[in-house]
């Protein structure tokens, strides 16, 4: 009889070390996967612990509380199966490195014990999003990653959230050392701080042709990498803080050749022979679409039509003395009435004295016998125009940069006349230092 237990008792044992315990899952989540990696052996109470591999796509992520295992009656019963047996609390998961992990994007193993004679399913892997990474409920601005090129593409409308924070979530974090450019869309408005904290091999940042400056968090920018912005923001990025500091570039931008603003003027003028620009975000730009006795009148434009002069108003302090840039435009630009002309002569263009105007410090004055060279803008003067209305100069006046803008003509012939201190008359601005007197007013040229 002691034999016959001891029997018994040896084959329950045996029986129990090679059981194997039934793990249910859901055939496929949305956004991950979750596979049973293994099964240790039974232990001395039949006990067997069961490993888990929980797989997030690129663009989700999950965390331990999303997972949950319940104790079933040993056998295959489906997830799905109405009545399916479920006893028990929800079984308590360890993960191999600790009981939590930063980086919820990445693949990662789960273990769980399941007692003797049960079995477990996995009832519930929740994988969220990570795709969108909008910092405005009421907007979205999303995220993609192409293996092949390792870059990233940031798109939509507002802004990103900031990457810091309790309960921070790090959307690409399995993939940060990979990636190698980042494309930022139209749209995008904010970039979120430390958004590519921790990219080590990102080497440049593009943005796309938006229509406003972007604004950033703090050390949202890795230092040394490049940014390329549009050619029509370039100048905008060089000056603001915070942007000036870090390596802004634009493989867009064109410079308005010639084209500076010291500290006596706020117009220039300007003609490219070559292409169509765009309008830099800095500034204005018009043609004068008219002339009389009292006024020019200037059409705004939304772009520079290729080898049309035009005049270009800036009152920004910060670009003093400095050069303009803007980017090429993809569309000839309208071509408004226009007074101003280019010198398209390899020679130049030889003019008589009062058979034009040209622009000086912000006033079109009768011309002086002269020529202007090759590429240099004047101002014609309408044929109908009678002799005795047409004036010694026009000043232009302080920039409407909302429109259409009307300028101030400043004296009329007889008022226009410069005289020195000794009284010699001068029919343009004398072009030395000194002072003079014009229309009953003394007048300095430094």
């Amino acid at each position: 009889m002691k034999h016959l237990c001891a029997l018994a008792l040896l084959t329950m044992i045996s029986s129990v070390a090679s059981a194997e315990v039934v793990v249910n899952i859901e055939e496929s989540y949305d956004g991950g996967s979750v596979t049973v990696k293994g099964q240790s052996e039974p232990a001395e109470d039949g006990s067997v612990e069961v490993t888990i591999t929980v797989t997030p796509e690129t663009g989700y992520y999950i965390a331990k509380s999303d997972i949950q295992v319940i104790l079933t009656y040993a056998g295959d019963y489906s997830t799905t199966r109405e009545g399916a047996p479920q006893i028990g609390d929800n079984v308590d998961l360890t993960y191999a490195d600790g009981e939590d992990v930063a980086d919820l994007t990445a693949s990662r193993d789960y273990s769980f014990t399941v007692p003797a004679n049960l079995g477990a399913w996995v009832k519930v892997a929740k994988f969220h999003s990570a795709l969108n990474i909008s910092g405005d409920p009421d907007s979205e601005v999303v995220w993609s990653y192409d293996a092949k090129s390792n870059s990233i593409s940031i798109s939509g409308k507002g802004s990103t959230f900031d990457f810091e924070g309790d309960g921070f979530t790090d959307p690409w974090a399995s993939i940060r050392a990979t990636v190698t450019s980042v494309l930022i869309e139209k749209g995008v408005t904010y970039l979120g701080a430390n958004i590519f904290a921790g990219c080590t091999n990102l080497e440049i940042i593009t943005i796309e042709d938006n229509e406003q400056l972007l604004t950033m968090g703090d050390d949202a920018i890795p230092a040394g990498v490049d940014v390329d912005v549009p050619g029509n923001l370039y100048n905008e990025y060089m000056i603001t803080d915070g942007w000036k500091d870090l390596s802004v570039i634009s493989k867009d931008a064109v410079e308005m050749t010639g084209v500076e603003f010291g500290s006596g003027n706020q117009y220039d003028v300007f003609a490219d022979l070559d292409q169509a620009l765009m309008v830099p975000s800095v500034a204005s730009i018009f043609t004068v679409s008219d002339i009389d006795e009292r006024s020019l009148v200037l059409t705004k434009m939304d772009a520079v039509p290729a080898g049309v002069p035009v005049l270009v108003f800036c009152d920004n302090k910060d670009l003093k003395n400095k050069k303009i840039y803007t980017g090429k435009s993809n569309a000839e630009a309208s071509r408004a009435k226009n007074l101003l002309n280019v010198v398209k002569e390899d020679d130049g263009l030889k003019v008589s004295l009062g058979e034009v105007y040209l622009m000086y410090n912000d006033v079109f004055y009768y011309s002086q016998t002269c020529t202007i060279p090759k590429g240099g803008v004047y101002l014609s003067i309408p044929e109908d125009t009678p002799p005795e209305k047409a004036r010694a100069s026009y000043a232009l006046g302080s920039g409407d940069t909302t429109g259409i803008k009307s300028v101030i003509p400043v004296l009329s012939n007889d008022e226009g006349a410069w005289y020195g201190l000794d009284g010699r008359k001068y029919d343009v601005m004398p072009t030395s230092k000194g002072i003079y007197i014009r229309g009953g007013r003394k007048m300095i040229i430094k």
